[in-house]
């Protein structure tokens, strides 16, 4: 008797850990941002680009160099993106992300998966997703990366106005040998460009640009520097 009763309350555990575990992957989209942006997007040579209509003739160009598994990234997204988002959208600068995978460290893991996902979304032009499911998995980072797979990205992504059969391809892994290829090419670029391959990298027309650190040790906004008003 005792042994059936074991059985059921391990079977009871699996149970309520699969439901949880469900109930966890609807409750993705809900919990997407939507916030709304004024600018436009591009998806070329693995480079993705955002920059206003109206740019200024003079406007920096900022590349990006990020992975999705870097704590440091993250940590800079939190400190830039309203400002990065606030002077793309005055066109005061065109911001260019460039994602890696070096951290996968030749496996194909979540900064793999971060790359494919956010490259394929930019490619719709739907840059109200991309920059949503760019920061949201970037500010969520030790959640995302640790614990999210393929299908918790689609639903991650069917927050947003975006074609069925995309959703399904990342649902699916479809996407990995591109997010691999995006990883790989930005770091033979990048190595060319500084020597090295790490993360976050910024280049201001082409210079790499010091990040500021808080007395908390945390990086800083580098908009300020760059954005002169």
């Amino acid at each position: 008797m005792w042994t059936i009763i074991a059985v059921l309350v391990i079977a009871a555990v699996v149970i309520g850990i699969v439901v949880t575990r469900g109930g966890a992957k609807e409750d993705i989209a809900a919990n997407m941002p939507q916030e709304d942006v004024n600018f436009t997007i591009t998806a070329k040579d693995n480079v993705v680009e955002l920059a206003s209509k109206n740019i200024d003739k003079d406007a920096p160009v900022v590349d990006i160099y990020e992975d999705f598994s870097c704590p440091y990234c993250s940590h800079l997204v939190k400190a830039d993106h309203q400002d990065v988002k606030q002077a793309v959208s005055d066109g005061k600068l065109k911001v260019r992300f460039n994602f890696l995978n070096f951290l996968d460290d030749g496996r194909r893991g979540p900064s793999t998966r971060g790359a494919a996902v956010a490259y394929a979304i930019a490619e719709t032009g739907n840059v109200k997703a991309f920059w949503n499911f760019h920061n949201y998995t970037m500010l969520e980072q030790e959640t995302v990366a640790r614990t999210w797979d393929y299908e918790d990205l689609a639903q991650a992504a069917s927050a947003y106005d975006l074609d069925a059969s995309l959703i399904e391809k990342i649902k699916n892994g479809e996407l990995e040998d591109k997010g691999v290829e995006v990883g790989e090419a930005n770091a033979k670029v990048l190595k060319k460009k500084v020597g090295q391959v790490s993360s976050p990298i910024v280049l201001v027309d082409g210079q790499k640009l010091d990040i500021k650190t808080g007395k908390d040790g945390m990086p800083q906004s580098w908009v300020p520097d760059v954005v002169k008003n």
